[in-house]
């Protein structure tokens, strides 16, 4: 997802940089609503990203913490 983000951003710089007012690369649409575009699926994206970056839930990852520590014998709280 990464590097689908990197190409999306370096999508939008190829646009922004464009002096075309019509980019034929995106049949002949307008630069302004190419960028629009672009904008959403980085905003998307990164969105998504950032929900798969949290897979546990608080209490689903203190009860990980808590069964860790006694299994090893320790207590959970100094």
């Amino acid at each position: 997802m990464r590097e689908k983000l990197n190409n999306l951003y370096a999508e939008m710089e190829a646009v922004k940089a464009s002096t075309l007012e019509y980019l034929p690369d995106y049949g002949y649409s307008s630069k302004e609503e190419i960028m629009q575009l672009i904008e959403e699926d980085i905003r998307e994206l990164e969105e998504e990203i950032k929900e798969s970056s949290f897979d546990y839930f608080d209490d689903e990852l203190e009860q990980e913490r808590r069964t860790l520590c006694l299994s090893q014998g320790l207590a959970r709280w100094c």
